[in-house]
C-alpha cells in the first residue's frame, strides 16, 4: 500500500493519490504533509540527442536547439535525466519545462510546510535502466520507450489521437515496429511494461499484447496498484516509481532530496535499535535469573556467580553492531552541518534576492580535506538591476555570510554564481 502522497500534474489538472484513493485537487494547494510532484504535461519535449562537444555545455547546447526548432516558447529550463559519453561527443536524455512554470512550481514547492519533490515523467521512465533494458510506460494515450544499449541510448513517445478502439493500439504497434529489431534482441527479460496512469484496460491489454508479439513472449510487468475514487478505476505504476525515482531524479536541491530520504531512514533505524534494544534485554534478563539460581542453590557458587556478572556488565556495554556504523556516521554528520541549516539560508535568501533577483539553484558544497562546508549560489539579476546586486550582497554579508565570486554556471545575460562561506562566530556568542 503506497503510503506516501503523490501528486500527478496534467494538462487536465492535479490529482492526489494516497493509500488506494486519488481525487481531483485544486492547482497550487496548500500542503500539511511531505509530497512527491510528478510532471505528466504534453508541453514538456523530451527527448535523447546527440553532440559533439564537451558534456559540460549540454544543457545550453539542447537550450540553443530547442529555441532553433521552435519546441518551446521563450527560455526552458533543461533537466538531464542521463548523459552519455560517445565517440566524438556524447549523448543526453533530457527534458525542457518552459520557464514561467518551472519558476511557479519550484516556487511553489518551497513554500510547502514540508518535504515537497518534483519529478518528470521523463525521470521515472529512465529510473533503474540499466545498459541492455527497456522500458515501456502507458499513460492515458501517450506511449513512451526508453532503452540503452552498448550503443548508446535511445527514445521514442507516441500519441494516440482520435477515438476509437483501434487508435491506441495503431499508435503501439507504430512504435513497436520501429524499435521491434532493438527489442527482440535485448529479449522479453530485459525488457519492463508499466501502466504509469490507465483508466482503459482495452488500452493497456492491446499494448501488451502487440509488444509481446515482438517479444516473443511476456515482458516484465511493473508491480500495479488499482485507485478509486474519482468516478473510474485507474491502474497505475506511478506511486511505485515515484519513490523509487525520488532520490535520484528529483529536481530539487541536493539538500531536500537528502533530507526527505533522512526522513524515511527514522524508521528504519527505529526499528533496528528497538530490536537491539529487546535483544540486549532479553539477554540481560536470562543471565540475571540463572546467576539467582546459582547463588540460592549454593553459596559455594560465588565465583561463577561473579563470572556471570561481569558477562552481564559486557553485554550492557556492547558496541552497536557494525552495520549501523554508516547510520551513526550519518547522524554525526547532520549534527556537524546544524549550522548549514538550508531552511535558515534559503530565508534569508530569499529575503535579500527581492523582485529582481531569481535564484536558480542552491547546492551545499564540501571543499579541501577540511571538508569546509560552503553554498554555491546560481541565479540571474535583471537587466539594468546592478543596485539589487548590491543590495542583496550587502544583506548577505550582513546575515554572517563571505561572499566569492564564481564564474557563472549559466551563459545568459545577468547570470551570476557565488560561494557563500559562513563568517567565524565569535567565542562566547
Amino acid at each position: 500500500m503506497n503510503v506516501e502522497h503523490v501528486y500527478r500534474i496534467t494538462d487536465a489538472g492535479w490529482v492526489h493519490c494516497h493509500g488506494h484513493q486519488v481525487q481531483d485537487v485544486p492547482a497550487w494547494p496548500s500542503l500539511k504533509h511531505s509530497a512527491l510532484v510528478v510532471l505528466d504535461l504534453d508541453d514538456i519535449p523530451t527527448d535523447v540527442w546527440r553532440f559533439e562537444g564537451k558534456p559540460e555545455y549540454a544543457s545550453a547546447l539542447i537550450e540553443k536547439r530547442i529555441r532553433t526548432e521552435g519546441l518551446v516558447e521563450g527560455t526552458a529550463h533543461i533537466v538531464i535525466h542521463r548523459l552519455v559519453k560517445v565517440p566524438r561527443g556524447f549523448q543526453v536524455f533530457f527534458s525542457a519545462i518552459p520557464l514561467d512554470f518551472w519558476q511557479r512550481v519550484s516556487q511553489w514547492a518551497e513554500e510547502q510546510s514540508d518535504h515537497c519533490l518534483i519529478m518528470t515523467v521523463a525521470g521515472l521512465l529512465s529510473q533503474g535502466v540499466s545498459i541492455g533494458k527497456a522500458r515501456l510506460l502507458l499513460s492515458q494515450r501517450r506511449l513512451t520507450c526508453f532503452a540503452q544499449t552498448d550503443a548508446g541510448m535511445v527514445f521514442s513517445s507516441t500519441q494516440a489521437l482520435g477515438q476509437g478502439m483501434s487508435v491506441m493500439s495503431g499508435a503501439a504497434r507504430v512504435l513497436v515496429a520501429n524499435h521491434s529489431e532493438l527489442l527482440t534482441r535485448l529479449g522479453a527479460g530485459a525488457v519492463e511494461w508499466g501502466a504509469l496512469w490507465s483508466t482503459n484496460t482495452t488500452d493497456t491489454n492491446d499494448c501488451l499484447t502487440i509488444l509481446e508479439a515482438v517479444l516473443g513472449n511476456a515482458p516484465r510487468t511493473l508491480p500495479a496498484v488499482e485507485l478509486s475514487g474519482v468516478g473510474e478505476r485507474i491502474q497505475t505504476v506511478l506511486p511505485l516509481l515515484a519513490v523509487q525515482s525520488a532520490s535520484q531524479h528529483a529536481l530539487n536541491p541536493l539538500l531536500g532530496r537528502v533530507a526527505w530520504k533522512a526522513e524515511r531512514w527514522v524508521s528504519v533505524i527505529t526499528a533496528i535499535t528497538a530490536i537491539a534494544g529487546v535483544g540486549l534485554a532479553g539477554v540481560g534478563m536470562l543471565t540475571s535469573q540463572k546467576a539467582q539460581q546459582q547463588h540460592a542453590a549454593s553459596q559455594a557458587s560465588r565465583a561463577e556467580l561473579s563470572k556471570l556478572q561481569e558477562r552481564i556488565q559486557s553485554v550492557s556495554s556492547v558496541d552497536a553492531p557494525k552495520q549501523l556504523l554508516p547510520l551513526a556516521d550519518f547522524a554525526r554528520q547532520l549534527d556537524e552541518g546544524a549550522r548549514h541549516d538550508p531552511v535558515a539560508f534559503l530565508t534569508t535568501l530569499k529575503a535579500a534576492a527581492g523582485s529582481d533577483i531569481y535564484i536558480h539553484r542552491v547546492r551545499l558544497e564540501l571543499a579541501g580535506q577540511s571538508r569546509q562546508r560552503s553554498f554555491r549560489v546560481d541565479g540571474t539579476v535583471a537587466v539594468g538591476a546592478s543596485a539589487s546586486m548590491v543590495r542583496w550582497s550587502n544583506q548577505m554579508s550582513a546575515a554572517g555570510w563571505k561572499l566569492k565570486a564564481l564564474e557563472p554556471a549559466n551563459p545568459a545575460p545577468g547570470a551570476f554564481s557565488y560561494e557563500l562561506v559562513a563568517m567565524a562566530t565569535p567565542s562566547g556568542t
